[in-house]
């Protein structure tokens, strides 16, 4: 197993600040509630987890705090579609997402319920954290000396930041945005002047936007108090400046707003953090996951369908490297991490064990025996043997492989994981072409498996070679005579090791199988 050093190397990077044993280092995750919180969210907190966990190995002595960030007063630019009733949100397009209505209807607000789905996801690994909303440390004063801190170094944050974009808006830029006292919406203000020594504004909701109009009010209002939010890369640079946050992640596509931000954080009087760009995730045909389209994996399909440590383990591999994830290929995800079960103990600080026993969790099973079994060939057992009692699954995984018992609690959960995930996703058909010439050497292959008395008492590695006899006896070409067999008997290219999965269907539904399948061609 390959060794996991990359969080030792993000702690050695924190050894300046860690010198102040008086200071805690403060560690800072955030993300947009816009919609459901998906894995890209959950990431954050996971892998400055790892760091965490890690910069305490390093300075034992050290005080850390964890700090997930909501940034739940942003405006609802566009319609998320994996929510109810989406349509519904169309009237409040421009508000901050602390002010709309759950579509649920569970929650105080729309902002309230998608950071209630995140906090529960993140309380469910054990992680420590301190959750923060935007909206409360813009309303309740927390940000009120950095905002201040913005106007006072108007001109000079200004100049950086129109240096970056078109000319064509550098006149109308200000860092503020105002909320319309009588409409309620964040994105249709413009400043039109500001007053530095009471630190108010003047602005006028005149802005159109992408599916909301400005009701046309003229106002003049405080920069303090919850009454404006500044633009999303000052925002981010008065949190580290609020905050005095010493490490952040992010991922590549915010690149420029974390320069610019970190330039911000100095200009208000602060040392930027120290950051981490990681590579972002596609779901299953390589397109980047959003928390809008619900595409890849929601947070609420990890924990039905996979063991808690399988998402963690996913994790640990290393950020700077895209990594692909979505249902269709889950099963291999949590087949990577039964490996690790297998082949790794906890007490490494390079190995992932290691990493998930820190995160005072209990990790699934330990000292798993060498066997076959897996989530992929489980799957495929219940798929075409048409089960759905978790109970059943396990009695079949037991047949396979008495020493499952040892690990009974562990076995019992991934049979449970497995039956909702095939009774809940389908994997879409692609067209099959059988090579029908292998048809003639099916009959024998159904003759030798009858003839084969004690069938249900070979193991695995028997039944495999038993398998090759047929390519071996007519000089046929394996890879092709495996390909046909998992064609006839599961409707797919490729499967599972074939000799373990036909011992853990038995005789007779082995030969069921076929006959049926001998039938078809």
């Amino acid at each position: 197993m390959p060794k996991v050093t990359w969080p030792h190397q993000e702690a050695k990077r924190l050894r300046r600040v860690a010198l102040n044993p008086d200071k805690p280092i403060i560690f800072e995750t955030g993300y947009g509630p816009s919609g459901l919180p998906h894995i890209g969210t959950f990431a954050e907190v996971a892998r400055t987890s790892f760091v965490i966990k890690a910069f305490k190995y390093a300075f034992p002595d050290a005080k850390v705090r964890l700090i997930a960030f909501s940034d739940d007063m942003d405006g609802l630019r566009s319609l998320p579609e994996n929510v109810p009733n989406h349509e519904n949100l169309r009237q409040f397009l421009g508000m901050p997402l602390s002010s709309i209505p759950d579509p649920y209807e569970q929650a105080s607000s729309f902002a309230d319920y998608m950071n209630g789905q995140l906090k529960r996801f993140l309380d469910s690994y054990g992680f420590e954290y301190e959750f923060h909303s935007s909206t409360q440390c813009y309303q309740n004063g927390i940000f009120d000396e950095g905002l201040k801190r913005v106007m006072d170094n108007y001109t000079q944050i200004r100049e950086i930041f129109i240096s970056t974009i078109s000319k064509d808006k550098r006149e109308a830029w200000s860092p503020f945005f105002p909320i319309c006292e009588t409409c309620g919406k964040i994105y249709s203000t413009r400043v039109v002047e500001v007053d530095f020594n009471n630190y108010t504004v003047n602005y006028h909701c005149d802005q159109t936007g992408q599916g909301f109009e400005p009701c046309g009010h003229k106002g003049t209002t405080s920069i303090t108090g919850g009454k404006v939010k500044v633009g999303w890369k000052i925002d981010w640079a008065l949190r580290w400046y609020t905050f005095g946050v010493n490490y952040e992640m992010y991922g590549k596509d915010l690149i420029s707003s974390a320069n610019m931000a970190s330039k911000i954080c100095s200009i208000l009087g602060n040392k930027p953090p120290v950051l981490y760009k990681y590579e972002l995730f596609l779901d299953e045909k390589g397109a980047k996951i959003s928390k809008k389209i619900g595409n890849g994996i929601s947070m609420e399909q990890w924990v039905k369908y996979s063991p808690l440590g399988a998402l963690l383990n996913f994790l640990l591999a290393n950020p700077n490297k895209a990594r692909q994830m979505g249902l269709p290929i889950l099963p291999k995800i949590v087949d990577e991490y039964i490996e690790v079960l297998r082949k790794e103990e906890p007490n490494n600080s390079n190995l992932s064990m290691w990493f998930i026993d820190n995160l005072q969790l209990m990790h699934d099973a330990s000292n798993l025996e060498k066997n076959e079994l897996s989530y992929n060939l489980l799957t495929n057992v219940a798929q075409n043997l048409g089960l759905r009692d978790p109970a059943l699954l396990y009695q079949y995984a037991q047949k396979y492989d008495s020493s499952i018992e040892q690990n009974a609690s562990f076995f019992r959960l991934l049979c449970e994981k497995i039956i909702a995930y095939i009774q809940d996703y389908e994997e879409p058909a692609e067209p099959l072409v059988i090579d029908v010439s292998y048809r003639p050497y099916l009959s024998e292959f159904i003759e030798m498996i009858e003839q084969t008395n004690n069938f249900d008492d070979l193991s695995g590695e028997e039944i495999q070679a038993l398998v090759f006899l047929i390519p071996k006896k007519y000089n046929l070409n394996q890879a092709q005579w495996f390909k046909f067999l998992y064609a006839v008997l599961l409707g797919k290219e490729k499967g599972p090791r074939l000799g373990p999965f036909l011992s853990i269907l038995g005789q007779k539904v082995v030969l069921s199988m076929l006959k049926q399948a001998k039938k078809k061609l």
